[in-house]
């Protein structure tokens, strides 16, 4: 069965938002990792004071080695990875990077020979001001079959990930990410009230009379508004902040 987010433990992130540390962070990163059966996961943002493009706040799972051997040859510059995910506001395959260049084609060698991994997703992240924004990097050692069929699932999934990690990481060295409780609608509310209760979509959706889609819209609006990873988050959020009983 293939791993999703609504596998993840409540525990987990409770526990994460409890303790939260640079240490903690990578601890949740690594985890992702484990859970997804990635190669690697990395978060790169060179907009918070003090970062660079070359030094960014990072947490990452690549070996010291590679990560040495990275920065030493300066390949932000012309990893297509980066410069293409920066530009993009879309989920970049890296199957459609371009590779053209000696450069390139040796920096993809290398990081292949390092266990990098050969397949990878680029997801842009913009934080709540255009100013900090940053890149959440997954590879994988799949093969081309086995990555295409669970990309686009993966890729849905870690979307999520990419913006939990970001509030959490801006949380820690930038500012406090407030919640804004009246943002969630009503209809988002009465969803997540259904679901605390152990209703299914489909149960939902004909109590709320519209479709399990719309329900499923619904559930994650109000997951990304409450900064939850997950559907059960999103209610154990809900109900600490007194939107539902």
């Amino acid at each position: 069965m293939m791993a999703n987010l609504d596998g993840v433990d409540i525990r987990t992130m409770l526990q994460l938002e409890a303790d939260l540390t640079d240490q903690t962070l990578d601890g949740f990163i690594g985890f992702i990792r484990e859970h997804y059966g990635l190669a690697n996961i990395a978060y790169l943002c060179p907009s918070f004071p003090g970062r660079s493009v070359l030094d960014p706040y990072a947490h990452m799972t690549y070996s010291e080695a590679w990560t040495k051997h990275y920065k030493a040859h300066k390949y932000t510059f012309i990893d297509p990875a980066v410069t293409v995910g920066a530009r993009s506001v879309l989920p970049v395959d890296w199957a459609r990077l371009p590779r053209e260049g000696k450069k390139v084609q040796r920096l993809f060698g290398e990081a292949k020979d390092a266990g990098v991994g050969h397949q990878g997703l680029t997801i842009p992240v913009r934080g709540p001001t255009n100013s900090h924004w940053a890149l959440f990097v997954a590879t994988s050692s799949e093969s081309d079959p086995e990555w295409s069929g669970r990309r686009y699932e993966l890729m849905r999934d870690l979307v999520h990930v990419a913006h939990y990690v970001h509030q959490r990481a801006f949380q820690l060295h930038a500012k406090e990410l407030p919640v804004d409780l009246n943002v969630v609608t009503k209809r988002e509310i009465e969803a997540l009230e259904w679901s605390a209760e152990g209703k299914t979509l489909e149960d939902i959706a004909i109590l709320m009379r519209i479709s399990a889609e719309t329900v499923k819209s619904h559930l994650d609006s109000a997951r990304f508004k409450l900064q939850a990873i997950n559907r059960v988050h999103a209610v154990t959020k809900a109900i600490r902040a007194g939107l539902i009983r």
